[in-house]
């Protein structure tokens, strides 16, 4: 039994065998294909954030892989709020299925999950970790410049300490690629960061967009403000310089470069509708490979 919370907690062997599995997957893609690694199991899935891509690439794994998904809401349980611990509900969640997914913005709840449950836990975003999307994403990237992601330069524009950039960090250490990160001084990288050098990873910090993404391969960013934060203004302002627009993807690789997000994206604010739809955007194949890689994941936990 393994968990998938953190890519710093990951192997670097298990994380690229996850992605090779998963491209094995994508070669013989059909959403209704039907394989055996979930066969006759249950997979309960909490949500306390919305979601949609991760949802339905979870419900999607557990039913082409033979088994079942539930999902339930935390209104709809007695934990927290209702009284109920993470003590007694990861003891009923065990005795019920065979993997629980959860995501929450509150990172700490992952971990006392951990510590009780007695099956695999996947950890579908938190506000210090978005695993799930970077394993996805380095696999989706490799497919469309057709080369190992230790050949790849990528640039991630914008917030520079959400979910989605830290477990970026973790995996660039990991597999040994550049990765430039173009934001504000007050939006830089802490924790994720300090993990990431002293475990070999080559990670810039640019003040500057236009440093950060200059002749690299992919250009990255992601929505400015989360659900929970307060005082949007004042970040709104402080980002306005490192909106990924036209101009901007002209410095990258020309040609070449390809946009990623992992969505939902707020046009206007991190990046152009120019961008987001044209012809340089991934986007929605970026989405889309969600489904094959979720199901490697899925399959690392439950060996």
């Amino acid at each position: 039994m393994k968990h998938f919370i953190e890519i710093k907690d990951i192997s670097a062997k298990d994380i690229r065998s996850i992605i090779e599995n998963s491209k094995k997957r994508k070669k013989n893609r059909s959403n209704y294909r039907k394989e055996t690694f979930f066969k006759n199991k249950l997979m309960i899935i909490l949500m306390e954030k919305p979601s949609l891509r991760t949802r339905m690439s979870l419900l999607g794994a557990a039913y082409a892989g033979g088994g079942r998904a539930i999902t339930l809401r935390s209104d709809e349980i007695h934990l927290g709020s209702k009284g109920e611990s993470i003590r007694d509900t990861a003891e009923i969640l065990s005795r019920s299925g065979d993997l629980f997914v959860f995501r929450t913005t509150d990172h700490d709840k992952v971990l006392e999950f951990k510590k009780h449950l007695s099956i695999p836990l996947i950890c579908g975003l938190s506000n210090k970790a978005h695993a799930l999307q970077v394993v996805s994403d380095v696999q989706y990237i490799e497919d469309t410049l057709g080369k190992n992601i230790s050949k790849i330069a990528v640039s991630w524009i914008g917030d520079g300490n959400n979910n989605v950039i830290n477990s970026l960090i973790e995996i660039s250490a990991k597999l040994n690629f550049k990765l430039n990160i173009g934001c504000p001084k007050k939006y830089s990288p802490k924790e994720s960061l300090n993990w990431a050098r002293k475990n070999g990873g080559n990670i810039n910090i640019f003040q500057s967009a236009q440093e950060a993404v200059e002749n690299t391969d992919v250009v990255i960013t992601d929505k400015w403000i989360s659900l929970h934060e307060s005082n949007k203004t004042q970040k709104l302002k402080e980002l306005k310089k490192f909106q990924v627009n036209s101009k901007l993807m002209s410095l990258a690789k020309p040609e070449r470069a390809i946009f990623l997000h992992c969505l939902p994206a707020s046009t206007g604010k991190e990046v152009t509708k120019e961008v987001l739809y044209g012809r340089q955007s991934k986007v929605y194949g970026q989405a889309e490979n969600r489904i094959c890689s979720v199901k490697s994941v899925i399959e690392y936990c439950l060996k």
